[in-house]
């Protein structure tokens, strides 16, 4: 499912200094000119690439987010190649030297065999030698952390509301409410993710072809009680 009205308010909800510290943990990781971005949401991490001299094609499915991003870009005075993907079926025309799906928006692709159909794409679309960094919420997260998560804010300007249920195994519902007094505008969506094991995950980056993977919790060493887990993987195949 992807965002529609939500979109215009999410960044307002979200950290900055968390895309300050992934752009941190990717140029640790990886050396790269050529990036291609699947869900890549506003657009915070495509511009903060951009900034760098990176060449950025940034892709989403949804319609809002790729405008938020548009506009975003044009006020940064960047430039970003955004079309609208579905990471589960696409192709690019060149190689590049780095794919990137961040935010766990891998978790939106909810049936396993769509995953691997996204691994199968990412791995078709890299060079030699090129990398595939992306990350999604862990089993610990979703058991423990998620189920039963309720957060709200009642500001002079907006209300937010926002309620987590476990509905499966790896599986939650997002319900979020916002109430923009300014605006006069409400936005009620509801948002499904489903993740699975380290394991799991694993186990289709091989079977889509790639055999160097590496995993890490929170932009640290690899945890089993981490909230979010990265995988950096590397594509030897040629």
């Amino acid at each position: 499912m992807s965002y529609e009205k939500f979109a215009y308010y999410y960044d307002s909800l979200m950290e900055p200094s968390f895309y300050d510290d992934y752009l941190n943990f990717i140029l640790e990781h990886v050396r790269f000119n050529r990036v291609f971005e699947i869900g890549c949401g506003t657009g915070e991490m495509a511009i903060r690439l951009a900034r760098l001299d990176k060449l950025v094609y940034a892709t989403d499915l949804s319609d809002d987010m790729l405008e938020v991003a548009r506009m975003k870009a044009m006020e940064a005075d960047v430039t970003l190649f955004l079309k609208k993907v579905d990471m589960t079926d696409f192709e690019i025309s060149e190689e590049v030297d780095l794919v990137l799906c961040l935010c766990d928006s891998l978790n939106y692709v909810r049936r396993k065999e769509d995953v691997l159909k996204v691994f199968k794409n990412v791995y078709h679309s890299l060079k030699r030698h090129a990398y595939f960094i992306f990350d999604v919420h862990s089993l610990y997260m979703i058991n423990h952390v998620y189920d039963g998560y309720f957060e709200k804010q009642d500001e002079d300007d907006f209300y937010f509301e926002w309620s987590v249920k476990k509905t499966g195994y790896g599986q939650i519902e997002h319900h979020v409410i916002i109430q923009d007094k300014i605006e006069n505008e409400e936005v009620d969506e509801y948002h499904i993710e489903q993740t699975y094991s380290t394991s799991e995950y694993i186990e289709l980056l091989k079977i889509a072809g790639f055999n160097r993977i590496q995993c890490y919790s929170d932009f640290k060493d690899y945890d089993e009680e981490g909230h979010r887990v990265i995988f950096v993987v590397r594509k030897d195949a040629s």
